[in-house]
């Protein structure tokens, strides 16, 4: 008996983040074999080989399935490339040494990438390294962009500087300047999404090339990452002239230097940002507060400070304000909180009048190895601490492996 194409497509799309499902529908009968492979390839991951002399590496795989089903590629919208991830260890022996060998990330020396890149038409790509953010330092487990082969440095070019891509992700990359790194994306004239991170720059920290003021650049962002944490600077070249942010709609910015940090989120925030996120923003956050935003996220190494002086920002009223997010560690918000909670509460219930629309109020954080207090007991004492919020059923507690993510 046929089934209806409607009941097919909505099959389909409701198992659109269930692999083995996906995959079982994509053999169950030919009508569902489109829409199961739209799902399964509309994005792809490639992971690092699990060794050097790995033959039959994901890379490979994707390759082989791409030449032997050809229509596989014009499925493919997003690429993520995995620098670095889980097939490295970065456990210390006992004796507290690094018992691995150098490592460069497996496309420094991979053939077989360019080959696939240059059979892809993508809308959004990444190349991230999952490694720990101390590993950082100097650009170690990064891609160095100048090092690279002839034939891939040419296919990632095509790839960043094509008409079609709107979004690209970078963490963990190695090139000579500031004026570099934004040439790569200057002629992408669709990009509306960027995020950078664990940058490193090979000329001297006081002679780096900025943007040419005569250069044009014409993306036209709406959504940007900038992160400086573990990484060389980055804010000063992004607050170029030729670089428009006056469309940005969703805002993150880590920076350690808070006159940085200030400097960046005045500059790039507009009557178009609706979702901010800040890092270890200073305790006086009410200069980052706009009537327009819908979202905030704040990461710090104090919450119990942190929190009650967002809610004491709210003394006008942002009642388009739909979710708080709060982030760091147990530690962060624990060992004062009993004798705090009443101010605290106070402070949040007089600013719930100019918080009509919110919806949630979440804090995310992570337990340290050496922490007694486990998760559960302290989600008991901040829910104890936070009445307002419980009452109204807009606390959300959430447990994370390390505090604001990689970044």
């Amino acid at each position: 008996m046929r089934v209806p194409q409607e009941l097919v497509h909505l099959i389909v799309d409701n198992l659109h983040d269930d692999i083995p499902s996906l995959k079982s529908c994509s053999l169950t009968a030919r009508a569902f074999v489109f829409l199961a492979q739209k799902c399964l390839f509309n994005k792809v991951e490639i992971l690092p080989p699990k060794s050097r002399d790995d033959q039959d590496s994901p890379c490979r795989k994707f390759h082989k399935l791409l030449t032997s089903s050809p229509h596989i590629a014009s499925l493919v919208d997003e690429l993520e490339i995995v620098l670095v991830g889980s097939e490295t260890s970065f456990a210390y022996d006992e004796d507290v040494v690094y018992p691995g060998d150098p490592h460069v990330p497996w496309v420094m020396s991979g053939r077989t990438l360019p080959l696939v890149l240059s059979l892809l038409d993508l809308k959004r790509i990444s190349l991230v390294k999952n490694s720990p953010s101390e590993w950082n330092n100097v650009g170690e487990f990064s891609m160095s962009w100048n090092r690279l082969g002839r034939s891939l440095k040419a296919a990632l070019t095509a790839v960043f500087s094509s008409p079609k891509l709107e979004s690209v992700r970078l963490r963990g990359i190695v090139v000579e300047s500031p004026a570099q790194l934004l040439s790569l994306f200057s002629e992408a004239t669709s990009l509306k999404e960027m995020s950078i991170a664990r940058v490193r720059f090979t000329q001297r920290w006081n002679s780096l090339t900025p943007w040419p003021d005569s250069q044009p650049w014409h993306p036209q962002l709406q959504s940007l990452l900038v992160s400086e944490v573990d990484s060389d600077d980055l804010c000063p070249y992004i607050l170029h002239p030729r670089i428009n942010l006056t469309h940005i709609r969703s805002l993150t910015i880590a920076t350690d230097l808070k006159e940085r940090r200030e400097e960046m989120t005045r500059a790039a925030v507009s009557g178009a940002t609706q979702h901010l996120a800040i890092y270890r923003p200073h305790c006086t956050v009410k200069s980052i507060f706009i009537s327009n935003l819908r979202s905030l996220r704040l990461f710090s190494t104090d919450l119990l400070g942190l929190i009650p002086a967002t809610f004491e920002a709210c003394a006008e009223d942002y009642s388009r304000l739909e979710n708080l997010v709060f982030e760091g560690s147990t530690t962060s918000f624990s060992s004062q909180i009993r004798s705090e909670s009443i101010s605290i509460d106070t402070t949040i219930e007089s600013a719930m009048i100019h918080l009509s629309a919110l919806k949630s109020v979440e804090i995310k954080a992570c337990v340290w190895v050496d922490d007694n207090l486990p998760f559960r007991k302290w989600a008991d004492s901040v829910r104890a601490a936070l009445p307002s919020l419980v009452e109204r059923s807009l606390l959300i507690l959430t447990e994370t492996q390390s505090p604001w993510g990689l970044l």
